[in-house]
């Protein structure tokens, strides 16, 4: 039962981060086996229970039952907070005014660092590999995964219209109007216009910088496209962005085709760095539905990243170093 606890906690946290990381179209199979594992969490924590509490009764209270304890309580709330984003129960807007989505992912992050620490603690009274590849080990295993498979099925048939992804939709081609999330917990910086700079630098000559003024990037060939944000606060949004192609912006400062990886990085210090054959799609966004970008969705400059989650979607770009 410990060695399925882990398993699934392991599942989650890699099926969770990695549906993060790769085109939110592909992320479908990763989001299923990430509620898949949660079912068979829940589940193995109902029979983990039981065996607990008599090991408590037995040994009593040490520093690894505390532990276990707290990894209990996180592993609980990820567990209510997921089913519940999952039937429809609470949303990106409510009841709190935090996404209760973020809430999941915290609870979940700490659980796994927890679930770390407490099998360090009790790595001595690990049992042998051979104990665990039994019979009646491996039927377990198969009933565990069908009745994971089963809740699964019956979990999305619940609940209120959302993407594979798991996010609500939050209104679209509304301009300005969707809603503020800043995962990094940067605050909106006040931004002087007439001394920003957009600063591309690097290269084949890593001596190369450009600086553009805003004058100048609205100056640049302009394109606009109907892109989804899909936000890792569980909304989604569709608008019509406009801007400058980001390859437009490398070309601008000549930048050598040469350079194979792409980081922009935020006056704020957000940053995120990407393969040069990707950045032909992004944009450098300065409006939103015709209407410039209001400061909370990055004025004057964000970026567009089709098909990424909205954490990558950089805002208040003030720098474009290639390599």
């Amino acid at each position: 039962m410990n060695l399925t606890l882990l398993v699934a906690v392991v599942m989650l946290l890699a099926t969770g981060v990695a549906a993060w990381l790769i085109p939110d179209t592909t992320a479908g199979p990763l989001v299923l086996a990430h509620r898949v594992a949660g079912i068979a969490l829940a589940a193995a924590l109902v029979w983990k229970y039981a065996m607990a509490r008599r090991s408590l009764r037995r040994r009593g209270p040490s520093a690894s039952v505390w532990v276990g304890i707290a990894t209990a309580i996180l592993a609980v709330l990820a567990l209510v907070l997921g089913v519940a984003w999952t039937a429809g129960l609470v949303s990106f807007d409510r009841p709190l005014a935090y996404s209760a989505l973020n809430l999941h992912v915290f609870a979940g992050l700490g659980a796994g660092a927890l679930v770390a620490v407490h099998a360090l603690m009790r790595a001595e009274s690990r049992p042998r590999l051979v104990s665990l590849a039994g019979r009646r080990a491996a039927l377990r295993g198969m009933g565990l995964l069908a009745v994971s498979f089963a809740g699964s099925a019956a979990l999305d048939r619940l609940g209120l219209a959302r993407r594979a992804t798991g996010s609500r939709h939050a209104g679209s081609f509304t301009g300005n109007s969707f809603p503020v999330t800043i995962w990094s917990f940067d605050t909106v910086p006040t931004i002087d216009l007439a001394s920003w700079r957009l600063v591309v630098r690097g290269g084949d000559d890593a001596s190369t910088q450009v600086s553009l003024r805003y004058a100048d990037i609205l100056a640049l060939p302009r394109r606009e496209a109907s892109v989804v944000l899909d936000c890792t606060g569980g909304w989604w949004t569709e608008q019509v962005w406009t801007g400058v192609g980001l390859e437009e912006v490398l070309a601008r400062a000549g930048v050598a085709a040469g350079a194979t990886r792409v980081e922009v990085v935020s006056v704020t210090g957000h940053r995120w760095a990407f393969d040069r054959s990707e950045s032909g799609r992004a944009i450098l966004a300065t409006h939103v539905g015709g209407e410039p970008l209001a400061p909370g969705h990055g004025y004057p400059v964000r970026l567009v990243a089709p098909g990424l989650r909205g954490f990558l979607w950089i805002k208040w770009v003030g720098e474009v170093v290639v390599a």
